[in-house]
This record gives C-alpha cells, sequence and structure tokens, in this order.
C-alpha cells in the first residue's frame, strides 16, 4: 500500500500553528507583505476551537489588517480543490487580487492508533497557496464537482456532532471484524466500499473536467491527485489511462495522508523547483467523506516559490531562518 512513515505533529501543535508558522516564513522571506493580505480562506477538518474559525485563529496569531476578509471551509480530503476554486470565485466576484489559500490538517491520532485500517495512512501538514489575479482572461482554471451523500457512512467519524455527541458510551472502544480496534469517536473507513467508489468515479470525472476544460486528455502533462495510498493511485491511472509516472504516488509513504494538504505536498515534493521556470498543463482530482469528487485543469508554473517547510514542533509560529 505504501504505508512506510507518516509525519505527525506533537500534541502541543495545531493546524493553526502549522498554517501561521509557514505564513510567517512567506512574510520573513519577502514572498507576502502582512499588511497587504486582503483575503484569507482556511480549509481545514480539524479546528483548533469550536469556535471562532481557524482563520480568525490564524489572523490573530499573525496580527493581520482588520480589513483581511477571513472565511474557513469544513471540509476534507478535497479541500485543496474547493479551497482554490472559493479563492478564484472571490476573485472573480470582487475587486479583490489576490487570496491566501491556506489548507491544514493536524491530529491525525483522530483516527485510533490500533485501527491498522486508518492509522497507518494519516499524516499532518499545512499548505499556503497564493491566488492572484491575471491580465489574460484565458488564464483560468476549469473546476468539476461531483456528491454522493447516499454512501456518506463510507467514510464518517459517528460521534462528536449533534446527532451523536461525545459521551462514555461513544468512547468505548471496540473490535472490528477485522480485527481494527475504535470507538465511535474516531474515524472508520469502509476500504472497500470507498476503493469501489474511487475506482469507479474518478476516471470519467477526469475525463468530464478535461472536457470542459476543452483540452485532450493526452495534453495533460501531470495529474495531481489526492493520495490516500499507493495500491489505489496505481490502479487509478491504469484505469483513466495515463502512464503512472505522471500520476505520482509517492506522498503517503513518504508523508502519510494529510487530506486538505495532499495535493500541494504532491506538487512541492514531485515537482518543486521546476515550476519556477515551467508550466505544464496539470488536472487536479480528489476523492474523500461525503462521498465527494473534485477535479480542476490548470496551467500551473512560473510561481515565485514551491518549498518545503519542517516545522519545529512545540506549537511554535515564529520562524526565524536557521
Amino acid at each position: 500500500m505504501g504505508f512506510k512513515e507518516h509525519r505527525i505533529a506533537d500534541p502541543q501543535t495545531t493546524p493553526c500553528d502549522l498554517a501561521s508558522y509557514t505564513l510567517n516564513y512567506l512574510f520573513h522571506e519577502g514572498y507576502l507583505e502582512k499588511d497587504a493580505v486582503s483575503a484569507l480562506v482556511v480549509v481545514a477538518q480539524m479546528a483548533d476551537h469550536l469556535t471562532p474559525g481557524n482563520s480568525k485563529v490564524i489572523h490573530g496569531q499573525l496580527g493581520l489588517p482588520r480589513d483581511c476578509f477571513c472565511t474557513d471551509l469544513y471540509e476534507n480530503c478535497i479541500g485543496f480543490i474547493s479551497g482554490l476554486y472559493t479563492a478564484c470565485s472571490l476573485i472573480a466576484a470582487s475587486d479583490i487580487e489576490e487570496v491566501v489559500l491556506v489548507t491544514t490538517d493536524a491530529g491525525a491520532c483522530y483516527a485510533n492508533k490500533l485501527d491498522r485500517n486508518t492509522y497507518p495512512l494519516c499524516g499532518d501538514a499545512a499548505a499556503v497557496t497564493v491566488v492572484s489575479k491575471s491580465a489574460d482572461i484565458d488564464d483560468k482554471i476549469s473546476f468539476v464537482f461531483h456528491t454522493d451523500g447516499s454512501r456518506r457512512e463510507a467514510l464518517i467519524v459517528p460521534a462528536g456532532g449533534r446527532r451523536m455527541p461525545y459521551s462514555e458510551e461513544t468512547a468505548k472502544v471496540f473490535q472490528d471484524e477485522m480485527g481494527n480496534y475504535r470507538s465511535l469517536n474516531n474515524m472508520h473507513m469502509d476500504g472497500t466500499a470507498v476503493f469501489q467508489f474511487v475506482m469507479e468515479e474518478v476516471p470519467p470525472l477526469v475525463e468530464e473536467a478535461c472536457r470542459y476544460a476543452k483540452v485532450a486528455k493526452g495534453d495533460i502533462r501531470y495529474h495531481l491527485t489526492h493520495q490516500p495510498n499507493r495500491f489505489m493511485l496505481e490502479k487509478l491511472a491504469d484505469l483513466i489511462d495515463v502512464p503512472r509516472s505522471i500520476l505520482f504516488n509517492n506522498i503517503v509513504e513518504n508523508f502519510g495522508n494529510s487530506s486538505t494538504v495532499t495535493i500541494p505536498v504532491n506538487i512541492a515534493f514531485n515537482l518543486g523547483e521546476r515550476l519556477l521556470t515551467e508550466r505544464p498543463l496539470v488536472c487536479y482530482s480528489a476523492f474523500g467523506a461525503g462521498l465527494s469528487l473534485a477535479a480542476g485543469v490548470d496551467r500551473l508554473g512560473k510561481l515565485d516559490f514551491c518549498k518545503f517547510l519542517e516545522h519545529p514542533g512545540e506549537g511554535t509560529i515564529a520562524y526565524t531562518a536557521s
């Protein structure tokens, strides 16, 4: 399945800490001006608090301008594409010139360590993506979204919401028929159902996204896909009928599945500095709880930066050059 190691934040480090540390790096290195940040979109499935939202926490941690528009999306594995769509919509519908998109996840222990069906694939990360208005009318991203809520129980945390609040009963650990241990407070995944959903639904989704973008599937240079495990992505490449070498499958084995962050991690890890000079045609695709699907076609590149940072831990948000 490609499970070798995963990156887990220490208990003191929250989703907002990871994000604020990354943004402080961008401010320190001059890639962004703090006083010029006019819109912040934060996408996460884990929150520092029940209220306020993560965007307000990050705003306060960094001391962003008071007229900065802040909003939160509660989203999981399709979250990067949903956030990208939201950022593009803000730019298209207003006089906002630039949106800072944060996707973040910390709390992989949300899965029970004794549940081999979920815990080995989980990881923690944050990504910052800066989306700017282009003067070229043809410079756009084409999006496609689908949802099948009738299959929502295939990937679910049963307890913790209003339908089933946390209690002593929901915290009781039980063993399933596969020998995995979890409680109703933990994530539950029907791996077979999710695998079937992805194999059936993602290939036509990619075809639809290419048609909508008016590009041939063969012109896509890279498929930048959400990464649950290597086996699933190898089979998916075969079904989409593209070389496995352009549908990367090496993120979970090196970092773990960080939900909303796997596509940015995929981009930075596999393309990195190439995107500073190149501008390949790419297809983003993702699938996750809901069950939900998302895809986008974009000419990605000529970036100002595309780098990895290692967070030092202990909840820090301060970046200092080493």
